[in-house]
């Protein structure tokens, strides 16, 4: 019997008998799920590269490492980090950060010392110089 697929299909007779014991195990001769890395494109994302792989046929298929990848992106100010999440101002935060900020304008080098000294001696005990020292 698999000789008459062989023949006429041009279909080994190792794949219809792999074919022939899947479906008797599962009812059906498709693939079914394997384990691996979830998949990074959807639908859409596959219909986008076949559309711009069909319009640009003759395009060079150039090799380029992952790294050159992340500097462009990184170039274009596309980073692979989440957008900070913060609490939006008020129009009344705005109003207090904008009278602090015309309030300390004019003060010196002095008076700033003052308060980064004061803000060094808060920091625990354990900080490391490097990371906490203004």
């Amino acid at each position: 019997m698999w000789h008459q697929f062989e023949h006429s299909g041009g279909i080994t007779s190792c794949v219809i008998s792999r074919l022939a014991a899947r479906h008797r195990t599962t009812g059906s001769v498709c693939d079914r799920p394997r384990s691996g890395a979830p998949r990074v494109m959807d639908r859409n994302d596959d219909q986008y590269l076949r559309t711009y792989a069909l319009r640009h046929r003759y395009a060079t298929a150039t090799q380029v490492s992952r790294q050159t990848i992340r500097n462009r992106l990184h170039r274009f100010g596309l980073n692979a980090r989440r957008p900070l999440q913060v609490t939006p101002l008020t129009p009344r935060h705005r109003r207090d950060r904008l009278q602090w900020a015309q309030e300390h304008v004019t003060w010196t080098m002095q008076q700033w010392s003052t308060v980064l000294s004061r803000v060094h001696l808060k920091l625990p005990e354990h900080a490391s110089e490097k990371l906490y020292s203004l």
